[in-house]
């Protein structure tokens, strides 16, 4: 009997560890699952953006055939500012900005002498639109719509002498891509492409002369911007 007693105790203190070992094992929980864009896009913005422009200009005689086409091109430097909203991995946001430009270009005025010059300018460039994109953490893929805005001159020269010009404002479409990539928590870089409309429409010269007009311009600029 005795016998039996010690048998019985010494299983007993073999198995009790192990029930006890067995009441306080916890399993290790599975770890969250990564389904959000690891940097907030959200908030306010301002930066610098330069890049390079070219496109064309036609002008032409009201109710005559002579037309005259002209590709401007040259650099454009200016300050950008907006905001996003980020909804998982959607950001949402309005941009304007404000660039001066140098875009210029020349060509023999079709119908005159060679030495009649037209030369287009424009000193400014400006947009307010909406972007759209999709966060991949640290990289922003988006694409961009909105409101153009411009400064345009053409103007008249024979051998090298003012003859007449023609100035106005201009308000258009513009449209593009781009891709942004946040460096450190409040500073990232971008690269976009925009093509900007003016469209067509007529106008009167220094002399009183009509013309048609229409301008178009494609962009590719970079920039930095400082989140707040």
């Amino acid at each position: 009997m005795f016998k039996k007693l010690v048998i019985v105790a010494a299983a007993s203190a073999a198995v009790t560890p192990a029930v006890f070992a067995a009441d306080l094992y916890t399993p290790v929980a599975d770890p969250p699952v990564y389904t959000a864009s690891g940097f907030d896009w959200t908030g306010i913005y301002a930066g610098a953006v330069g890049g390079y422009v070219w496109g064309q200009s036609i002008v032409s005689s009201t109710g005559l055939t002579d037309t005259t086409t002209v590709n401007p091109s040259g650099g454009q430097f200016g300050v950008t500012a907006g905001m996003n909203g980020q909804f998982e991995q959607f950001v949402l946001g309005l941009e304007g900005e404000i660039l001066w430009s140098g875009v210029t270009g020349t060509a023999g005025i079709v119908g005159l002498t060679v030495d009649d010059i037209l030369t287009v300018k424009s000193d400014w460039q400006g947009a307010i639109k909406a972007r759209a994109g999709v966060a991949f953490d640290q990289v922003l893929v988006y694409a961009h719509g909105g409101i153009a805005f411009a400064d345009y001159h053409a103007r008249h020269d024979d051998n090298g002498v003012f003859v007449s010009d023609y100035r106005t404002s201009r308000t258009g479409w513009t449209v593009g891509a781009g891709v942004e990539m946040a460096v450190t928590e409040n500073v990232s870089v971008k690269a976009e492409y925009a093509y900007s409309d003016f469209g067509k429409w007529s106008g009167t010269d220094s002399l009183g002369n009509a013309h048609d007009f229409t301008h178009h311009t494609h962009a590719i600029k970079a920039g930095v911007n400082f989140h707040f």
